[in-house]
């Protein structure tokens, strides 16, 4: 499916954006808790 998955070049700059618009809790919960409760991994201090 063309434009389903972003590039690692993407990333950053979409979660800045979305950071700049207020989407705290959806950058939170994709890169913190979906994580966590997945695999197991404390990630939190990335987003510092």
């Amino acid at each position: 499916r063309p434009g389903m998955v972003l590039g690692p070049k993407t990333v950053p700059r979409r979660v800045r954006w979305l950071l700049d618009r207020g989407y705290d809790g959806a950058v939170r919960r994709a890169h913190v808790e979906t994580p966590a409760a997945v695999y197991g991994i404390d990630t939190e201090a990335a987003l510092e």
